[in-house]
């Protein structure tokens, strides 16, 4: 009798273990994996390590000219790592590095898996204080420039609200990275023009530990202006990334080099800071469940006094909505950010995609052309203390904005530099009102470290543009101070 009861009673025991477990985290639980942290953390107190995930192409794919994985030490010792190559034909190479107290140390991926096209890059640092960062640059004929920080977050479910597949001139690949030496299992769901689409080929998809798989979004949903994509993963975590490449002759017009990483997370409420405005921008809204939702987007002005009229978007189940804001709207109300949140508590993703415009005379005729392509994820974490590593060249103009999602509380911020020196082009201290946001311009020699300090969790970015490039690049958190943005 007491043989068939003892499988019973462990069934009974571990769900009242769940139910305590549950029960202590009061927070939404959305789409995916619950992640306490920011996309992207570095440990400062060198008692704890870090592991960072990058996923890009090689410079042997057509259309990148180079890519560069940086380790930047903020040690005042020497900090010893490993760094490990994975490419999309199965081969791993692992090598042990030692970065210089305070200095950088390059590492080309292509280098460690030659004639690959595609690699990911995990960098394992044990005594944290580096932080990893990720340049791409664009051939001859796309140029563009992708530069941040690489990511220390994975992954149970992925959504990729915005890419483009329109003829001709356009590519957009998906990529998937498994850093970890167990097989990953994953479906794949993407949305074009004509709705959602599903095959049979890309439900039960094998990633195979520390090994990248790569999914051409241009031959699998041909001509579509927008596609979006969500990878829900049934065993193991991933790190998925889309690589958009355009050359200006689609019907979008588009030109320039994009990568960024999915949203590991969807959530009710999203925010991004800083939507550049000047050329005209478009936010991409995906709804990744099955339930109908109904949301708005609202503009965070630098002015609070300043209104303007949210938008209202509904979404049926696996949809997806694109809001256009003006090219003109920087100009009369100034720099804001963009909240997005759900009237009925529904999990949402989003991304904001940019567009450099610039006038160029061909046969005698004055054209306005896309010069740079950016795009940036929304994020539901925000956090009290943020680092930025600013590069000093004069031909790349750059902004940093801070937003402030709080709807009550007034965020006060502290800049300083690592090195000590006096930052003249930022103030010691400065305020920003509830829901609002402030931006600063970067000098051209701008060559500086800075951490932003703040009493209320904030979100805070870069923006930067060439003659011919875009990029956003999110501020790296310091552990420890991340919290999820209320709901």
């Amino acid at each position: 009798m007491n043989v068939p009861r003892t499988p019973a009673l462990v069934v009974l025991v571990a769900l009242a273990v769940g139910a305590v477990l549950f029960a202590a985290d009061p927070a939404p639980r959305g789409i995916g994996v619950e992640l306490p942290t920011a996309a992207a953390e570095v440990s400062t107190s060198g008692t704890s390590g870090d592991l960072w995930f990058c996923l890009g192409p090689t410079a042997d794919l057509d259309g990148v000219a180079e890519r560069v994985v940086t380790l930047v030490s903020y040690s005042s010792g020497d900090t010893e790592g490993r760094v490990t190559v994975a490419d999309d034909t199965g081969r791993v190479v692992e090598r042990s590095v030692m970065v210089a107290a305070g200095s950088h140390l390059d590492v080309r991926p292509g280098r460690y898996v030659p004639e690959a096209t595609w690699a990911g890059v995990t960098v394992e640092v044990p005594g944290g204080r580096v932080i990893v960062e990720d340049a791409i640059v664009g051939g001859e004929t796309n140029g563009g420039l992708d530069r941040g920080a690489c990511i220390t977050t994975t992954s149970a479910s992925w959504q990729v609200p915005w890419a483009t597949t329109s003829r001709p001139g356009n590519r957009a690949v998906l990529l998937l990275y498994n850093p970890f030496r167990a097989p990953a299992v994953a479906d794949l769901r993407f949305i074009g023009d004509i709705g959602r689409r599903e095959t049979l080929d890309s439900q039960g998809i094998v990633v195979s530990g520390r090994s990248v798989s790569v999914f051409d979004l241009t031959e699998r949903i041909a001509d579509s202006a927008v596609v979006s994509a969500t990878v829900d993963v049934r065993v193991g975590q991933l790190v998925v990334a889309r690589l958009q490449i355009a050359d200006g002759t689609g019907p979008t017009g588009l030109r320039g080099l994009d990568l960024a990483y999915g949203v590991p997370r969807a959530s009710p409420r999203l925010f991004l800071p800083g939507a550049s405005g000047e050329s005209g921008a478009s936010l991409v809204v995906l709804n990744p469940g099955d339930a109908y939702v109904e949301a708005e987007v609202v503009v965070l002005p630098e002015d609070p006094s300043v209104f303007v009229e949210p938008r209202r978007v509904v979404l049926r189940g696996r949809q997806r909505q694109v809001v256009e804001f003006e090219r003109g709207l920087a100009r009369s109300i100034g720099s804001y950010g963009l909240e997005v949140h759900s009237l009925d508590g529904q999990p949402l993703a989003a991304s904001l995609v940019d567009r450099t415009i610039t006038k160029r005379s061909i046969e005698n005729s004055e054209l306005e052309i896309d010069s740079g392509l950016a795009t940036r994820p929304a994020t539901d974490v925000g956090a009290t203390r943020w680092r930025f590593r600013l590069i000093g060249d004069p031909t790349f103009l750059q902004v940093l904005d801070v937003a402030n999602p709080a709807t009550a509380t007034i965020s006060r911020l502290r800049f300083e530099s690592l090195s000590g020196e006096p930052i003249d082009w930022l103030p010691g201290e400065v305020e920003i009102q509830p829901a609002s946001q402030v931006r600063f311009v970067v000098p051209n020699e701008a060559d500086v470290t800075i951490d932003l300090d703040s009493d209320v969790a904030v979100v805070a970015g870069l923006y930067g543009t060439a003659s011919n490039a875009s990029t956003w690049i999110d501020g790296v958190v310091i552990a420890g101070t991340a919290s999820r943005l209320g709901s």
